[in-house]
């Protein structure tokens, strides 16, 4: 029945509504909710199609039926679509609603849209799911919750930053003046941040930051989605991580012909006959031949832009950034005795040289991990690839030098499923029979055809 009793009461009952059709159609509420298969499970239609100045709506015609925008990013689309869940099932599937920008994530003074939208954050982020994934990164009571921990609940659960953010304040895991200062953050800044400083491709895309402990894993990804792998490093070695097509052939070369040809030195100081021999012999290689073949060596830049690289099937380099390994700062017991000693040294004479030397020493203070990079040390290779197409996508890297055709020291391979862009109606809704094999066809080819546009808001600040 509809949600009756005061305002709090109403949207206590549209909480426990969502959670109750969670239990209903047995969805795990400690991972992230396919609202979309939802949708299909409970006989409704399901359309992405274009909609101006829309961003859902609810037709109540025969069973039900769910629109949804196709021009926006797929976390609005998800929100949308349990925002029109919402008023099917709190409304018995009564009356025709068009939503806006307004009704799914405004202030709306309408009391249906907000018991919607109290539903739908419910649906999408039940409180299981939002205590698993903070337990996930350490994050227990009384701990602070920051811009990257609520990005990372939005991420997981497949939610705008925004909706992450009033959720938690709604489950009192932030405060109201947290929820506050933390809707006063770019998600855009947070990206970048977890990019290593380079920003997304697309502001709507999100970005996973794996390490060596992904080695072997599966990633659940959308189209235009980031991975950023960092791998440790050591340049000195003559290694990197690389592509199996980036070895470079090296031919060796013959040895070079004597200076002298044979004519010696009138005297100690008279080089002509060195400079004449050698200006008269060829050159087996161009001089510049080495270092161009270094200025293309893969990974020897260390800035942080980088020229696009297709990949095969769907996937494109976008970042390519090595970060030296830093100095260590002054232990804080050291410290403390290099201050004594300078207070000392004003009062005596003895141990001058010592004492100058340690003054000098507080004087530069703590390494400065960001501008003195301790020669020969491990750092780390941030490698940025970008998801165009959906489909199941193998990323593969080998450690190895890039002159030399032996085996790799070691490898590392990341995998993901794409989810494509949704639109139009789904080919489970048109057929009777699901299993035929032009059926098949047909969602093969959905998933080859290239995603089509979205409104990037964050793309125009």
């Amino acid at each position: 029945m509809p949600p009756s009793g005061r305002s709090w009461q109403r949207s206590l009952q549209a909480a426990d509504s969502a959670g109750r059709l969670l239990d209903e159609l047995g969805v795990d509420p400690t991972r992230q909710v396919d609202v979309f298969s939802m949708c299909e499970d409970l006989g409704l239609w399901l359309t992405f199609m274009p909609m101006d100045g829309l961003l859902g709506a609810f037709v109540p015609e025969g069973a039900g039926g769910v629109l949804i925008t196709d021009q926006r990013p797929i976390t609005v689309q998800r929100y949308t679509a349990a925002h029109e869940l919402g008023h099917w099932r709190l409304e018995h599937g009564h009356g025709l609603a068009l939503d806006g920008e307004e009704h799914v994530f405004g202030a709306t003074p309408l009391e249906r849209e907000r018991l919607a939208q109290v539903f739908a954050a419910s649906l999408l982020m039940p409180p299981p799911l939002v205590l698993s994934l903070l337990a996930r990164i350490g994050v227990g009571d009384h701990e602070h919750v920051g811009a990257k921990e609520a990005y990372f609940v939005a991420r997981e659960a497949g939610v705008s930053y925004e909706a992450s953010v009033r959720q938690l304040s709604n489950l009192q895991v932030i405060t109201p003046s947290e929820a506050t200062a933390l809707l006063q953050v770019r998600p855009l800044t947070v990206k970048s941040e977890l990019a290593g400083g380079r920003r997304p491709v697309h502001g709507y895309a999100d970005v996973w930051p794996v390490d060596e402990a992904w080695n072997d894993m599966l990633l659940a990804l959308r189209a235009d989605d980031e991975v950023v792998i960092s791998l440790p490093e050591n340049r000195s070695t003559g290694y990197r991580w690389m592509f199996e097509d980036d070895v470079i052939e090296v031919s060796s070369t013959s040895e070079p012909p004597p200076l002298m040809d044979g004519t010696a030195a009138t005297s100690p100081g008279d080089v002509g006959p060195f400079l004449k021999a050698a200006r008269a012999a060829e050159p087996r290689r161009a001089p510049g031949a080495a270092l161009e073949r270094v200025r293309h060596l893969p990974g020897a830049s260390t800035g942080s832009a980088t020229d696009e690289r297709a990949l095969p099937g769907g996937v494109t380099v976008v970042g390519d950034d090595y970060v030296p390994g830093r100095g260590p700062m002054l232990p804080p017991r050291e410290a403390r005795r290099v201050r004594l000693a300078i207070a000392a040294s004003d009062h005596a004479q003895s141990g001058i040289s010592e004492v100058r030397s340690r003054r000098e020493a507080v004087d530069r203070g703590p390494v400065d991990r960001e501008t003195d990079p301790l020669v020969a040390a491990t750092g780390r290779r941030l490698l940025g690839f970008r998801f165009v197409e959906a489909g199941p996508k193998t990323i593969r890297l080998h450690h190895r030098s890039p002159y030399s055709s032996a085996p790799p020291v070691e490898a590392y391979v990341i995998h993901a499923i794409v989810e494509p862009r949704r639109h139009g109606f789904s080919i489970d809704q048109l057929v009777e029979e699901p299993q035929d094999t032009w059926v098949s066809e047909v969602k093969e080819r959905k998933l080859r055809e290239p995603a089509g546009a979205v409104n990037d808001p964050e793309q125009a600040e």
